[in-house]
């Protein structure tokens, strides 16, 4: 059985909001969808994402570039009974 000590504890931990979980629901609600602030934050999510997509797409040219070097590398032998 958790003693009286853990018992508050344990209830205090649950009772935490993280600040900045609670800044970001503020922003969050008072922020229109057409305000520049909306605007310019839509706009940085899709630039992080386009920058993954060009992390992604160099490394597959990469990839395709290793795998056709390798084709080439590669030779037929006839091997006779």
């Amino acid at each position: 059985m958790a003693s009286k000590k853990r018992r508050k504890k344990m209830v205090e931990e649950e009772a935490f909001v993280c600040p900045l979980y609670m800044l970001l629901g503020c922003v969050r609600e008072m922020v229109d969808k057409d305000s520049p602030f909306y605007e310019h934050m839509n706009n940085a999510r899709i630039e992080f994402l386009e920058g993954i997509k060009a992390l992604l797409d160099a490394r597959i040219q990469a990839m395709k570039k290793e795998t056709a070097s390798k084709k080439s590398k590669l030779t037929k032998i006839k091997v006779e009974d």
